[in-house]
């Protein structure tokens, strides 16, 4: 009797210390991730980042983690506030704009049509579609578009992405935007490459399919896919309605711009909904994910067959692209994933494709991307996943001597200089330019360093003598730059303008032009780009002298008179703004051929002046 009830006491002690050390022990699990977030490349010994550091660092209010663990979500939760305006709390069933996550999404429900028949991977993709055709054109003569080119961006079809459109904008129709017609915000989608030639991203290829599905089936499109996808893979909390009934809406977060401010309306609206229009949340996500790899085990075939599932992860026209999701192969392991990003939405999911574990994360911020990445980071070191980090780099013991050695002044190009500068007890070294900012080098090697928040490894060259004349910027192992050492004093045009002498900069802009034509350093793109991120910086005056620099040069280009105006405009200075999109319609008349692909700025100019000229004074 003794021995039984010894026995009955063991068990009950045994259950209770379980009970109490599961969660404990995912508590403790949730906490490393919480605390762990980590940069692209690993140096072994440094701090990582908690959660919340990284948040406020990007402005992102609102945060959503689901995590994979043997073919079940491990845990759920959410962090944050859904809308900075209201403060309320972001849970588990806070619903995100998950944009191009969409797309993989809706490629299971094209792909489970395949399996019935109704639809073919390899046959022109006009003999499915009855409400809209495809033009065809001299690239598609010899070899014609096919769900299989839509689903791997390899079909040579326009339109990489969507804006959306605001609260009171009108939402037109699929064939309106599949025409590229008024109220579309985007140009007509068309092929202007031969297909499978090679991988071009496109949401323009989606809506196809979209337009496909819909034709074929007979139903509007959140029905198709509530039916084939949703339902059966139990994303209760998911739909692709847009916009939001009022059921849902009630579940919805707002979106936030980089400065985590809520945008115009709270959120866009996406009638290209198999390109961006889902809703949904980590944990139905999670599901998704892991209904795939089970699909090709055999082990639960909801959406489909074990031959299809392996089908949508091969690779297609590109090695990193399947029919669908992303491909990353990593030592010996293969994940599959997506990104998705709308206007105040960012978010990122990925999985290995065959040990049932991965991740989802949402965030209602335009600043959430390189946060999503840095926690699935956190996440998979936590739950070690298979080959997912490359080698973490160990720090090396530099002499303070040949630190010294190191700072100075390089060049990569005439506007581009960067400083490498040493800490008061030459232990450190940084790296500064007039564009990223100071950033530390982490010393590898007596002569090579790295920095976390980009792959690459920098070098320093000596000659015979032991003077140091530069330094080899390796990137991603193979492609190699070199950086110059400026012995004079060396101003580029790029830090002139940073430093405000703007005369000075544009003058300096001039004469690189008038001695290196064809220099990139002055190539439209460049200048574009560099003004955009003086732009997102606020440094209006910077980026203003930019683009009229870039307008100067490249007189022909709509795109560069768009940028000013748009520069104008986000600086308040609307009068000008006026004027200079005013002018971008007219080099678009006068110059066609030099903008060829600009088409959608002549849709999207005029509502832009509408507004402005209605809201002048402000």
């Amino acid at each position: 009797m003794r021995k039984l009830i010894f026995t009955s006491f063991l068990t009950v002690f045994l259950f209770i210390l379980f009970v109490l050390q599961v969660p404990a022990n995912g508590s403790t699990r949730i906490e490393k991730v919480e605390k762990g977030l980590l940069p692209p490349v690993l140096v072994e010994g440094l701090p990582t980042w908690t959660l919340q550091e990284r948040m406020e660092h990007y402005n992102v209010p609102g945060v959503s983690i689901a995590v994979i663990y043997n073919y079940k979500v491990k845990w759920a939760k959410g962090y944050g506030t859904v809308d900075v305006i209201t403060g309320e709390p972001v849970t588990e069933k806070t619903l995100f704009q998950a944009a191009s996550i969409s797309k993989p999404v809706a490629a299971a429900a094209a792909l489970h049509l395949v399996e019935k028949g109704k639809l073919s991977l390899d046959k022109n993709i006009n003999h499915f579609l009855k409400s809209w055709k495809l033009p065809e054109n001299g690239f598609t003569k010899d070899k014609k578009v096919t769900l299989k080119h839509l689903l791997s961006h390899s079909g040579g079809v326009t339109v990489s992405g969507f804006r959306g459109y605001a609260e009171g904008e009108e939402v037109p129709s699929l064939v309106q935007i599949l025409n590229g017609l008024p109220p579309a915000n985007s140009e007509a989608i068309r092929v202007d490459l031969k297909p499978e030639t090679r991988f071009r991203y496109s949401g323009g290829g989606f809506t196809i399919m979209q337009q496909a599905l819909i034709d074929i089936e007979k139903k509007a499109f959140p029905k198709i896919m509530e039916s084939i996808v949703l339902s059966p893979v139990g994303m209760t909390n998911s739909t692709f309605q847009q916009p939001l009934p009022s059921e849902k809406l009630q579940y919805a977060t707002a979106g936030h711009d980089g400065d985590g401010k809520p945008i115009a309306g709270k959120r866009h609206t996406y009638p290209e909904m198999a390109a961006a229009g889902l809703w949904t949340t980590p944990t139905d996500l999670s599901r998704f994910l892991i209904e795939i790899p089970k699909s090709l085990k055999g082990q639960s075939n909801k959406v489909l067959s074990a031959e299809m599932a392996k089908k949508m992860l091969t690779p297609f026209a590109a090695e990193y692209q399947g029919l669908g999701f992303a491909l990353d192969k990593k030592g010996d392991s293969v994940y599959f994933s997506h990104s998705g990003g709308n206007r105040g939405f960012k978010c990122f999911m990925i999985a290995h494709k065959e040990k049932g574990y991965g991740a989802a994360v949402m965030t209602n911020g335009d600043g959430g991307n390189r946060l999503g990445r840095e926690i699935i980071r956190g996440i998979a070191r936590v739950y070690k996943w298979d080959d997912y980090f490359p080698s973490v780099y160990k720090l090396a013991k530099v002499d303070p001597v040949l630190m010294k050695k190191y700072a100075g002044r390089y060049m990569l190009h005439a506007d581009q200089v960067v400083t490498i500068s040493i800490s008061s007890e030459a232990k450190r070294l940084f790296i500064d330019d007039a564009f990223v900012g100071r950033r530390e080098l982490f010393p590898i090697s007596s002569t090579t360093f790295v920095r976390t928040e980009s792959p690459g490894e920098f070098s320093f060259a000596a000659d015979a003598e032991g003077s140091v004349t530069g330094i080899v910027l390796l990137l991603r192992g193979e492609e190699k730059k070199t950086l110059k050492r400026l012995d004079r004093d060396y101003k580029a045009p790029s830090e002139m303008l940073t430093e405000g002498k703007f005369d000075e900069a544009v003058e300096a802009y001039r004469k690189l032009k008038k001695e290196k034509p064809k220099d990139e350093a002055i190539s439209e793109r460049r200048l574009n780009r560099i003004g955009y991120h003086l732009l997102g910086r606020k440094k209006y005056k910077e980026a203003i002298t930019l683009f009229k620099v870039n307008v100067e040069f490249y007189p022909k280009s709509a795109n560069c008179c768009d940028s000013l105006a748009e520069a104008y405009m986000i600086s308040g200075d609307i009068g000008n703004a006026i004027k200079c999109y005013k002018k971008a319609l007219q080099i678009l008349d006068k110059y066609p051929e030099e903008n060829k692909g600009r088409e959608g700025l002549r849709k999207s100019i005029p509502r832009i002046l509408k507004w402005l000229e209605k809201n002048e004074t402000i």
